[in-house]
C-alpha cells in the first residue's frame, strides 16, 4: 500500500560538519526521458530498452549483486514534504541489511512527467549500472503501489515557489537529510539497515553537480575528520 506522508524536513541545514558525514552514501541517479533510456540501451548494446521513463542509478557490482539476491527486492514507496511545500517521492529498498533510497525531488524539471508516467505504467522502472564493471540490469518495483493514484499525485503537487538555484540548494538539502537519517527499521520485519545508499534523482547537468558535490562533500567530511584528529595529537 502506498504510504503518503506529511513528514516535515526542515530546509534549514543546522551542524554542517556533521551532515557531510553522511555523504559517502550518495550514488549517482539520472531521471531519464524514453528518448534517452532507447539512446542509452543503443550505446550498451540492449535490444529492448525498458518503455518510459526510468530512474538510472550507478552503484558498485556489489551492490548491484546484492539487491538481486531477492528476485522480487520488498519496496516501500513515500511522499514526503521538505520545508512546507516541496515533496519528494522516496522509493526504498533493503535486502539483507543494504538500504537503497531512491529519491526524485518533485520540483526538478520533468519529475512530474516521470511520476505521471509511472502511474500510468503501473510501476517504477530502475536502470542499474555498475561503475565498477560491465553489470547492469533493470529492475521494475513498487507494482502495488502505485494504485491510489490521485493520493500520490495530490501529494507529489508541489506548493513552494522557488527562485534561481534554490531548486538545487533545496534538492541537495533533501539528500543530505535521508542520508543522515536513522530515525527506523525499513520495516517491523526487518532489523536496521547495516549499510545504505542515497540516490536524489536531478535530470541531466542537474544530476552531475548533485553528484560532484555529494563527492566533495564527502571529502570535505574526511579532511575535517583527518585534520582534527592531527589536532588532538
Amino acid at each position: 500500500m502506498l504510504n503518503v506522508t506529511n513528514n516535515t524536513a526542515s530546509g534549514e541545514i543546522g551542524n554542517v560538519p556533521s551532515q557531510l558525514l553522511g555523504c559517502h552514501r550518495a550514488r549517482y541517479a539520472e531521471l531519464l526521458s524514453p528518448t534517452e533510456v532507447a539512446e542509452m540501451a543503443a550505446d550498451a548494446g540492449l535490444e529492448a530498452p525498458p518503455p518510459g521513463w526510468v530512474i538510472h542509478a550507478e552503484l558498485s557490482s556489489e551492490d548491484i549483486e546484492h539487491l538481486t539476491q531477492q528476485p522480487k527486492p520488498p519496496a516501500r514507496l513515500v511522499v514526503q514534504d521538505f520545508d512546507g511545500g516541496l515533496p519528494v517521492v522516496i522509493l526504498t529498498t533493503q535486502v539483507n541489511g543494504l538500504q537503497c533510497q531512491w529519491a526524485v525531488p518533485m520540483w526538478e524539471k520533468d519529475a512530474q512527467l516521470w511520476l505521471r508516467d509511472s502511474v500510468e505504467r503501473g510501476h517504477i522502472t530502475l536502470m542499474l549500472n555498475a561503475f565498477d564493471a560491465s553489470v547492469s540490469m533493470v529492475m521494475t518495483t513498487a507494482c502495488d503501489m502505485l494504485r491510489n493514484d490521485d493520493a500520490l499525485l495530490r501529494a507529489a503537487t508541489v506548493q513552494k515557489q522557488l527562485i534561481g538555484n534554490e531548486h538545487l540548494f533545496h534538492m541537495l538539502n533533501a539528500g543530505l537529510y535521508l542520508m543522515n537519517d536513522t530515525s527506523g527499521k525499513f520495516a517491523r520485519t526487518q532489523e536496521p539497515p547495516l549499510d545504505s545508499r542515497v540516490m536524489v534523482a536531478g535530470r541531466g547537468a542537474n544530476a552531475l553537480l548533485l553528484m560532484n558535490t555529494f563527492v566533495a562533500a564527502t571529502q570535505a567530511a574526511q579532511a575535517l575528520s583527518t585534520g582534527a584528529d592531527e589536532v588532538i595529537q
